[in-house]
């Protein structure tokens, strides 16, 4: 079993882009995190919809 987490709780990988130019040669990410909660993933996408409206973030379940 794994410590830090509780086994039953699904996590997320997040990655947000932009079509900014000076993320191109990242192919537009801008970051990407990783072991994400709901919780997290939430407050992240209204952090950025209030910050960076431009952004967009992809949202990947984990497993």
């Amino acid at each position: 079993m794994g410590r830090g987490f509780p086994v039953s709780e699904q996590l997320y990988t997040v990655t947000a882009f932009s079509n900014d130019y000076e993320h191109k040669p990242s192919r537009g990410v801008v970051y990407q995190v990783v072991d994400a909660t709901e919780e997290y993933v939430e407050k992240l996408k209204a952090r950025e919809a209030e910050e960076h409206p431009d952004r967009w973030l992809k949202v990947e379940a984990q497993g």
